[in-house]
């Protein structure tokens, strides 16, 4: 039997829960005092308040700063304030790059997103890239320096742990435990402290110098590259890991790619003496691959060739590589916060929260087309003979217009879209729905010219394409030059991308104002009869050709000038031709615009109120300034 023995009894617990202050009215028992969390004055407050233009309009940014050993996980603020805008897949590459000067504190780019790039020279703490979440961290030392980077701590312990994405490239030796836990980065060294790449699951990490004991103990997944190591396997763990020979194709590219993006960004002198004679120095590396990795990229490789279904192929630093293991997670396309809502979309990402889309979708190659029905890599077609308006938007796939081959585009300067596909595109307006309050065309979150998407999308996909440039025209004056170069507001304010991929609407727009060009329905707009105003239009960009176009359409005698020695501004000279084609785009409307009675007059600068004045009184009429600037604004 059990027999309970009261030990308890003379305890007295109850004064345990006695409110505090009842004990002693000094003490505090709610917030009397804020906290300093000592972040209001840290080095990433600057970066967030200097990039804004990176974070509000998706605009490259790049900005040098110096940096000290008590600035302490810098990148990580400003990796919030990219997560909280684009979610977790970022901002487009390269987007915000700085290049930093000087000793950084501990924990340097942890968390940092991807479409950051932090570049130190001299060198960091621990922890360096921890929970690395795509962004690009290099670290090199001092240009100056006389000392080899391959024989010298550039980096401190613990860096990369916990890494999910993105890339790191440092120049020198990296100290204890490098890489631990990392399950998706990529990562080049010049060698590494004791425990290296210890319980990794993901990623690569190429090693150009020795390595400490226990190397890859615990290391379930991705791929460890070591250059010359000595005492091999006598310093590692081979508990879970077996030693190759780097001779597979996919492991060559990767290598080379890696070591390429690591001399760009670092200068490392011993990756360039590799890369100088690659085909001899590839066979000092050994590959450390674990055995149950290697066993299930076996068995998915297998099901793929039963299947016939390639691995798509995707980039790692510009580098196309197949093997998805090794791969960068594909480019999202990302909208600026300010041209459109929070949203969801199907596929990945959390209820309520801003995701993207992660499908790959190759833009290089044009699709077959087969019979009546091309299909995308997903389940839905792209296109299809008689497309259904009523359901469109359920049943196909989105599909912008491809790019030309890169071996073709790369040997001209024209424009890099291909020839657009009439089936493909009558299917594509199908998915505009009926939405019922459309924003697309809102001025205030869609198109800023109020074009009248759904009218003209719906007579596409009727075939109507005549009437579909005449409903286009009656708010756009050069539809030529905003189908090509806008960064379409409207599809970010699509309805349907809430849940879906948008509609083309800008694929769409080019292709109708194209087609009225090549069928002869684009026309002088020579007034009926004159008003006698004369109008001196000073500038041809943009503005001032739309100003001209719009002023002649009212019957006034419309003159442009401009200081360049050609008409277009922005459109001639800031725009590249593989976006803008110069001849058969800008100078067709000019052209147009000249037989409609607009004069241009080209090399006038206008200088100093003497010269406008003289222009107002030529004019005998008003004067309209639409001028840029040639030099941002400080």
């Amino acid at each position: 039997t059990y027999t309970h023995t009261c030990i308890h009894q003379g305890l007295d617990l109850r004064p345990l829960l006695v409110p505090a202050h009842h004990l002693n009215p000094q003490a505090g028992t709610i917030c009397t005092q804020e906290q300093d969390h000592g972040i209001d004055d840290v080095l990433d407050r600057d970066l967030i308040s200097a990039c804004q233009p990176a974070l509000r309009d998706l605009k490259p940014w790049r900005q040098f700063f110096k940096i000290k050993n008590t600035d302490r996980s810098v990148g990580t603020m400003l990796s919030h304030e990219v997560s909280k805008l684009y979610g977790e897949n970022g901002l487009p590459a390269n987007t915000i790059h700085i290049n930093f000067l000087g000793n950084a504190g501990q924990s340097l780019g942890a968390f940092l997103a991807h479409g950051v790039v932090l570049e130190l020279e001299g060198d960091s703490n621990d922890y360096v890239g921890k929970g690395l979440s795509g962004g690009i961290i290099a670290v090199r030392p001092p240009r100056d320096a006389t000392f080899e980077s391959n024989e010298n701590i550039i980096v401190g312990n613990v860096c990369l742990y916990g890494a999910v994405r993105g890339y790191a490239y440092f120049s020198g030796i990296a100290a204890e435990r490098f890489c631990v836990r990392n399950s998706g980065a990529h990562a080049v060294v010049e060698g590494v402290g004791d425990h290296g790449c210890e319980y990794m699951t993901g990623g690569s990490c190429i090693i150009l110098g020795d390595i400490g004991r226990n190397f890859a103990a615990g290391m379930s997944g991705g791929e460890a590259y070591l250059y010359d190591a000595k005492k091999l396997p006598h310093k590692m763990n081979m508990e879970m890991v077996g030693l190759e020979k780097v001779e597979a194709p996919e492991d060559l590219e990767h290598v080379k790619s890696q070591l390429e993006a690591h001399v760009k960004y670092t200068g490392s002198k011993i990756a360039k003496k590799i890369l100088s004679n690659f085909d001899v120095e590839i066979k000092k590396f050994t590959k450390v691959m674990p055995h149950e990795y290697k066993a299930v990229l076996a068995k998915r490789k297998a099901e793929a060739a039963k299947n016939q279904i390639e691995s798509p192929t995707l980039e790692i630093e510009g580098k196309k590589q197949s093997k998805t293991a090794q791969a960068r997670a594909p480019q999202p396309t990302r909208v600026p916060p300010s041209s459109r809502g929070i949203h969801t979309r199907r596929g990945p990402g959390q209820p309520g929260k801003r995701s993207f889309s992660t499908s790959v979708k190759p833009t290089a190659e044009p699709e077959e087309k087969k019979a009546d029905v091309v299909k995308d890599e997903d389940t839905r077609p792209v296109s299809v003979a008689n497309s259904n308006k009523v359901k469109g938007f359920m049943l196909y796939e989105r599909s912008s217009i491809p790019y030309r081959d890169a071996t073709e585009r790369s040997k001209d300067w024209l424009e890099v879209y291909t020839e657009p596909d009439m089936q493909k595109l009558t299917t594509q307006a199908s998915r505009c729905m009926e939405c019922g309050v459309p924003f697309c065309h809102t001025q205030n979150s869609g198109c800023p010219l109020g074009n009248k998407i759904p009218e003209w999308n719906d007579l596409v996909h009727k075939g109507s394409m005549q009437e579909a440039y005449y409903r286009l025209i009656e708010t756009n004056n050069f539809p030529e030059f905003t189908g090509r170069v806008c960064p379409a507001p409207c599809e970010g304010a699509c309805v349907l991308g809430i849940t879906e991929e948008p509609v083309t609407i800008k694929n769409i727009e080019n292709t109708i104002i194209d087609t009225a060009f090549e069928q002869g329905w684009v026309k002088p707009s020579v007034p009926a009869s004159r008003t006698g105003k004369r109008i001196a239009i000073v500038g041809s960009g943009p503005a001032g050709l739309a100003a001209a176009d719009q002023l002649n359409k009212a019957g006034h005698t419309v003159t442009v000038f401009e200081r360049a020695d050609r008409i277009g501004g922005l459109l001639m000279y800031g725009i590249p031709n593989m976006k803008l084609d110069k001849v058969s785009v800008v100078e067709r409307r000019i052209k147009l615009m000249e037989e409609s009675g607009i004069e241009f007059v080209t090399s006038a600068t206008v200088v100093s109120e003497a010269e406008a004045q003289k222009i107002h009184a030529e004019s005998k009429g008003s004067v309209t300034n639409v001028i840029g600037a040639e030099t941002m604004a400080s």
